[in-house]
């Protein structure tokens, strides 16, 4: 699950990752080509010489991602620059290192013809590309700080324009009640406080369950008083495991388009369904409300599509589209993964005489 907000990502990425190792082990080659081609024609092209240098390139290449790997914790602990400056370093002992071995080597296990101008150069070709790497991530390291920073604000404003959302419908029930039903005015008033209380302050981008449904329930209370027996709700909630995580204020909205597109305009009632249960490693969030029947809806007797339910204007609830394309903006800020897949999900769905909302949400 991606956690918008995160203002600090890592300077070192994962290079043990087998993706990144290869794309290493690439680049490092043409380089080696290109080097080799720059000395001499493709007529007189030396393979003796290509082999060498690959070894040799290849060797720092590889020593150098995986001392980097294993001290990608410890990097990542520091300030950017000094993280930056530790990586560089690092790099630059591993070519020392390796250049003085290999002279060694070259010069049959003897230090007679140890040439410094060998090691100044392979020390300056390595820190212009170690730092053409490093400064990319650099880059992307700001670049998701941007994008985490970005996130955050969207999802805040996503959740702003929830909030009054209900607070406006439910303001309206209230008054409705004041003058005619004093005592239930007040215990609405106190179901709304609870409401407001738990939303505004929560900053979190993730709730249990409990929470969620004590949210829910404050509010149908509401309505309940408004619509009295023409209400009618049924929860059926399974066994929940522990790491039950949902985003807050996801289910309310539902439940308000659910009365206002469909319990609302009946005039004799209906019935909304709650079923609520894991499947698989999912959370799936099911809400079935009672509609019109289809000759009611529309003059040619054609079913409602769930566009058309999701997004027709009622009254005191000509919101609930954009509640709707909220909260599946937020689903997707908040569970979307690396790849760009999103296992968070809202459908619509129109039947006989009911309309179904799924929402499934990933287990923690």
């Amino acid at each position: 699950m991606n956690e918008p907000g995160d203002s600090n990502p890592p300077f070192m990425p994962d290079l043990c990752r087998l993706p990144v190792v290869l794309a290493v082990l690439a680049v490092t080659q043409l380089l080696v080509i290109v080097y080799v081609l720059s000395l001499n024609s493709m007529a007189r092209f030396d393979w003796e010489l290509l082999s060498l240098l690959s070894l040799y390139a290849q060797w720092l290449s590889m020593l150098s991602v995986a001392l980097l790997c294993n001290a990608r914790g410890m990097i990542n602990r520091l300030p950017t620059a000094r993280a930056a400056a530790a990586s560089f370093a690092l790099v630059l002992v591993v070519v020392a290192l390796t250049n003085a071995v290999a002279q060694w080597i070259y010069a049959g296990r003897s230090w007679g013809g140890w040439s410094l101008q060998w090691l100044l150069r392979d020390l300056f070709i390595v820190a212009v590309l170690a730092g053409i790497a490093f400064r990319y991530m650099y880059v992307q390291q700001q670049w998701l700080r941007e994008q985490g920073a970005t996130d955050s604000a969207r999802l805040d404003a996503l959740h702003a324009r929830i909030r009054p959302h209900f607070l406006f419908n439910s303001m309206n029930t209230i008054a409705s009640l004041i003058r005619f039903a004093p005592a239930e005015a007040e215990s609405a008033v106190e179901d709304l406080a609870a409401l407001m209380r738990a939303s505004l302050s929560e900053r979190e981008s993730v709730v249990d369950w409990p929470h969620e449904q004590a949210i829910c329930e404050a509010y149908l209370r509401i309505e309940q008083l408004r619509l009295g027996e023409r209400l009618r709700v049924n929860w059926c909630l399974q066994a929940m495991p522990d790491n039950v995580l949902l985003p807050p204020l996801v289910v309310q909205p539902l439940l308000e388009n659910a009365i206002y597109h469909g319990i609302e305009k009946i005039p004799a009632g209906g019935s909304i369904d709650i079923d609520v249960r894991p499947h698989g490693e999912l959370l799936r969030i099911k809400i079935q409300n009672s509609i019109e029947p289809p000759a009611a809806q529309s003059p040619a007797g054609q079913l409602p599509t769930s566009h058309s339910l999701a997004s027709k204007p009622a009254a005191g609830g000509r919101h609930n589209g954009i509640a709707l394309r909220n909260i599946r903006a937020r689903l997707a800020s908040i569970y979307k993964s690396k790849d760009g897949h999103n296992p968070a999900s809202l459908s619509l769905d129109a039947a006989q005489n009911s309309f179904v909302v799924c929402m499934d949400i990933p287990l923690q």
